[in-house]
């Protein structure tokens, strides 16, 4: 248990390093941060000064709970069409495309003027500099900017910029006002509005407009909802860049709106009135005839009255014969009803019921319910897709309503037809007690009859005419216009310059951060010690400071430098790697060239010659030597040459300005460097140096490129492997772990060399030793020294 706290400890700091770590880098990248910060900041308060001023507009409307009209009980008996407005219908009609489409046409929006800006262009509304004719017929391409030069008074230039069928579209001609413009693409006539006011400077284009995009354009800044849960209220709202055009097109939305919602209204007493004018129009000349007939019979037959057999022979069968009218009429719009109940335009003609005499409640209720709920789908349909879940309900409801008018039906068309044989054997009996009478009567009766059937079908039809036009002028529309759209309570909405320059600030902020997070994320070079740690079990001797000096040996020029510290610690760690009293042999590796294996060898064995130490400094890569150069000697001789025994010790080793420092040249560069150094005689190299000097350090080859530096590594006490921060690869720590496990090379020790510090430690990682800028004597003058040129304190 004790060993599981541990490690949840252990974590837990690992954790908290980690994200200290990782602020530390962020810290060492401030300046990136104010940068990015200051360009997110001006975007953010140029973005919105430069764009387009964006409004928002409202209205409100008022549904009414009851749309019940004067009359519509008379033409509906024994049912009730009031009931309470679905207010979610109005909600859908104002969002239709259909009413929006058709307000946009009202408005003739097909042409959108604009005044060219510096960084944003105007949209124009009402006042033009130029008015456009199109021809009926004429179709002109959409979505092209035809921008307007004036070359004269009566000439103008016409440019067109754009895209169409995704091929670029130049044309540049001339025109004159009044003349129409003609071309493959356009047709229309423009001619120059004098009363629009305009400086010379201003230029002017014009589009025509797509109108199913600009519909779909409207539909989607278009806000259509409930004002509260507890009142019949629509609040309608509307952003542009344009209020008057907003403004305008709400209000005529409005207006399409209530007007189509009147229409449906009326659409069943108006279908009354069309059927009742048809059927009237057929009996007034069965009407005329009969009375005529009627009137001629009697003034030739000299007949004023019937007998009172022949009378009451009369009254049955006038009866009988009203009677079988009406059955007949009730039978025919049974069979209509069956017929159309299944279309819905069809639907939208029937008329009611009792409009032939039908007062079955039952009929009445489900044929105004079948009309409403083909009404409420014609109206879903404009904006609902086929897979709409409101649709798909609306749609199995009216297929029940259907179902249960089937079935009521089929009892009707029963009960008539045998309703229609009883008359028809009743009729039957009464012609033949009318047989019986004098031809006279019999002739006189029969006229008598088609004149009184047709005048009380006629006053029916009259009477139900009549009914159908009250109702038809006492419907109301079911909203009402409380607040309609109005350019003073315009609310400007855009652009929100706090929140922009917020949101710019943010972004700006965040390119920086996510730029050094990918960074992190995708670097796989080598940062800290504490990278080194982690990722091998080999002695980590120390860290070497970055080079500020245009110096290969730094220590001795600024002895009291940072970077001379840093190897003084390696010498000092150095020696906890040194047992007995042999000599010392140290072996300077690196993986890779570039990661200042040269310079590390070069500094260390200086700063253990400046400690009273005889040092010999060997070059003993064979391929690429920079020993010679950086000592302004020559390379004739050296150690190539003392291995194939053309020269002795005394002869290749040369002094340097450093005191107690001598060096060993590579000489010239042989074809086998390989072998030269393997072949015994660098044994006696080895044993022959260590008789004079107190420490050797050897300049090798990269190990991962050639074998020299393996070989060589053999004779060595200790193997130090040199890695450069922010240079070096983890994965050659992986390699190093490798050669120590396979003792390919033994005693290995790692130093990072080229680290950069900072007040919050590493530069470019997130030490734990933070030296802190100016920490040693002559940094800190030479930190002044940058003060003071860029006027700091």
């Amino acid at each position: 248990m004790q060993h599981l706290d541990e490690m949840m400890e252990y974590f837990e700091q690992e954790e908290e390093t980690n994200i200290k770590e990782f602020l530390f880098r962020l810290l060492s990248k401030w300046h990136w941060f104010v940068l990015f910060g200051f360009l997110g900041f001006t975007g953010g308060y140029l973005m919105s000064e430069f764009s387009q001023p964006r409004y928002k507009m409202t209205s409100t409307l008022l549904v009414n709970e009851e749309t019940k009209s004067l009359g519509m009980d008379q033409l509906f008996e024994g049912f009730d069409l009031g009931g309470k407005t679905n207010i979610e219908n109005h909600i859908l009609m104002l969002k239709s495309y259909t009413l929006n489409r058709q307000a946009l046409e009202n408005l003739d929006l097909k042409i959108s003027w604009f005044r060219k800006g510096i960084f944003t262009d105007e949209s124009l509304y009402g006042d033009y500099p130029y008015f456009i004719e199109v021809k009926g017929t004429a179709d002109n391409m959409t979505g092209i900017d035809l921008h307007i030069s004036q070359l004269s008074e009566q000439t103008y230039m016409l440019e067109a910029e754009g895209e169409f069928v995704n091929e670029a579209l130049g044309l540049e001609a001339k025109g004159s006002h009044g003349v129409p413009f003609e071309n493959e693409y356009f047709s229309f006539t423009l001619n120059k509005n004098d009363a629009f006011q305009s400086s010379e400077d201003d230029h002017y284009y014009f589009v025509f407009n797509d109108l199913n995009e600009l519909t779909q354009s409207y539909l989607e800044r278009l806000g259509v909802s409930l004002a509260t849960k507890k009142a019949d209220g629509i609040n309608l709202s509307l952003e542009g860049s344009n209020p008057a055009r907003e403004v305008d097109y709400m209000n005529e939305l409005i207006r399409v709106y209530i007007d189509y919602g009147l229409s449906e209204k009326n659409r069943t007493s108006e279908n009354t009135v069309r059927f009742i004018d048809i059927q009237l129009g057929q009996i007034v000349d069965s009407l005329s005839l009969a009375g005529q007939n009627f009137t001629d019979f009697r003034s030739k037959k000299g007949i004023v009255d019937l007998s009172q057999e022949a009378g009451l022979v009369v009254q049955k069968l006038e009866e009988l014969e009203s009677g079988k009218a009406l059955a007949e009429r009730r039978l025919e719009y049974y069979q209509n009803l069956q017929a159309y109940m299944g279309n819905t335009e069809q639907m939208k003609l029937m008329v009611a019921p009792s409009v032939v005499g039908i007062m079955d409640a039952g009929l009445n209720a489900l044929v105004v319910k079948l009309g409403t709920l083909y009404g409420r789908k014609s109206t879903l349909s404009y904006i609902a897709k086929e897979n709409n879940p409101s649709l798909l309900m609306l749609n199995q409801e009216i297929s029940n309503t259907i179902s249960s008018l089937e079935e009521n039906l089929n009892n009707l068309l029963n009960n008539a037809e045998v309703e229609l044989k009883s008359l028809n054997r009743r009729m039957d009996n009464i012609h033949m007690e009318l047989a019986s009478l004098p031809k006279t009567e019999q002739e006189l009766i029969n006229i008598k009859r088609r004149f009184d059937l047709n005048n009380e079908l006629y006053t029916f039809l009259l009477q139900k005419r009549a009914e159908a036009a009250i109702t038809t002028a006492s419907n109301v529309s079911d909203a009402q216009v409380l607040d309609p759209a109005r350019l003073e309570t315009a609310e400007k909405v855009g652009p929100k310059t706090a929140i922009n320059i917020i949101v710019g600030l943010i972004l700006g902020l965040i390119i920086p951060l996510i730029t050094i997070v990918l960074r992190d994320y995708f670097d796989d070079t080598i940062r800290s010690t504490e990278e080194l740690e982690k990722d091998s079990k080999l002695p980590i001797l120390g860290e070497i400071a970055h080079n500020n000096y245009k110096n290969e040996i730094p220590i001795v020029e600024h002895p009291r430098s940072g970077i001379a510290e840093s190897f003084r610690g390696l010498r000092t760690n150095l020696q906890y790697l040194f047992t007995g009293e042999s000599k010392k042999v140290i072996a300077v590796h690196s993986m890779i060239p570039g990661e200042g294996k040269t310079f590390s060898a070069l500094n260390l064995a200086s700063i253990i010659a400046m400690d009273n130490k005889k040092v010999l400094l060997v070059a003993c890569d064979l391929r690429k030597p920079r020993l010679h150069y950086i000592f302004e000697t020559e390379n004739t001789k050296g150690l190539s040459t003392y291995l194939i025994n053309r020269h002795n010790l005394k002869e290749i080793i040369y002094p340097t300005k450093v005191k107690n420092l001598s060096i060993v040249n590579s000489g010239p560069i042989p074809p086998n460097p390989a072998e030269l150094i393997g072949n015994g005689e660098f044994q006696r190299f080895i044993d022959e140096i260590k008789e004079e000097f107190d420490y050797i350090v050897m300049d090798n080859a990269p190990v991962t490129l050639v074998t020299d530096g393996i070989l060589a590594a053999k004779y060595a006490d200790v193997n130090l492997f040199v890695l450069r921060q922010g240079y070096s690869h983890k994965n050659q720590v992986k390699f190093i772990n490798q050669l120590a496990e396979k003792e390919n090379i033994k005693h290995i020790s790692m130093v990072l060399n080229d680290v950069k510090y900072s007040k919050h430690g590493y530069e470019t990682t997130y030490g734990r030793y933070g030296y802190g800028t100016g920490y040693y004597e002559e940094d800190i003058a030479s930190q002044r020294k940058l003060w003071h040129i860029f006027g700091k304190n």
